[in-house]
């Protein structure tokens, strides 16, 4: 029933307008603030007991309220639900599109506020940042991460992977710089660790394989003076933006002729990654049932 709740997710995600506010966190912006209000609750909002317990309690709750449910068919709707709210808030192609939109239109404002957004979020080393980069780290923050974890754990997973990655920036917006900031922004590493690099196998099987194992190496065979986080989103930006490349049949490489192109073809990398996840997950779906 998992992949059935996958597919009902993605569907809706597709369908449902971004206007009406799924996929924002404001179940756990409105935990923190009312914590934040109270004098007990605002020294746990501080402390680096918080991103656990709530992490903790969420996948708790998510497992137990699965569990109440009768018949794999209602378990199923529920882990669609689970999914599809886990997902987002936007759809990567939506952004993208609004940026190409502005940069037809020549409104400079708009291009500098969207490059701004998709570039918000978790970000390599500094000499690893791109725009195109930064489409593949929003990717995984957006579709891939919560997809890998519900793939692995079912709506549990889903739930943890959408809280272990908000709660660094809710955290920092309450009060930056805390011991609740520094062990969101862990929880957030240690949960990305292992998804990233599915992630940026799932881009290079979608794209051009050998530059990206080529891209794999040369991230690989850097230390870690810039922190294991950073170095995790190093190598899916890396990876993912190595299997961009392109031959033409005399082995010269193919570059794409302005930004238009290359971010379209960000898009129909990520849904070409989307369909071998989704082909997987069914084969090893039909494979257990058998």
């Amino acid at each position: 029933m998992n992949f059935l709740a996958v597919l009902l997710a993605l569907a809706a995600e597709r369908l449902v307008p971004h206007g009406l506010g799924f996929g924002q966190p404001l179940l756990l912006r409105a935990i923190l603030h009312a914590l934040d209000k109270v004098r007990v609750g605002a020294l746990l909002a501080r402390s680096a007991a918080l991103p656990w317990l709530l992490t903790a309690l969420a996948v708790a709750a998510t497992a137990l309220l699965q569990s109440l449910l009768p018949g794999l068919f209602l378990q199923g709707l529920f882990g669609g639900l689970v999914l599809f709210l886990c997902l987002g808030p936007r759809d990567l192609a939506d952004d993208v599109q609004a940026l190409l939109a502005a940069r037809a239109a020549g409104d400079q404002a708009e291009v500098a506020r969207l490059s701004r957004r998709l570039q918000h979020g978790p970000e390599p080393e500094a000499s690893h940042r791109s725009l195109l980069g930064a489409l593949f780290i929003q990717s995984h923050e957006r579709l891939f991460g919560v997809l890998l974890w519900f793939v692995a754990v079912g709506p549990a997973g889903a739930v943890f992977y959408r809280v272990a990655s908000r709660l660094p920036a809710q955290v920092e917006a309450l009060e930056p710089e805390t011991a609740a900031a520094s062990a969101a922004a862990q929880l957030h590493g240690l949960a990305a660790w292992l998804p990233t690099r599915l992630c940026a196998a799932l881009f290079a099987l979608a794209g051009s394989m050998d530059d990206a194992l080529a891209a794999w190496r040369r991230v690989g065979e850097l230390d870690y003076q810039h922190g294991w986080r950073s170095h995790s989103w190093a190598v899916l930006a890396e990876v993912a933006s190595g299997a961009l490349a392109a031959e033409e049949a005399d082995g010269s490489p193919v570059v794409a002729p302005n930004l238009e192109s290359a971010l379209r073809e960000v898009l129909r990398m990520q849904t070409r990654a989307l369909l071998i996840l989704l082909a997987g997950f069914a084969v090893f779906t039909t494979g257990t049932l058998m």
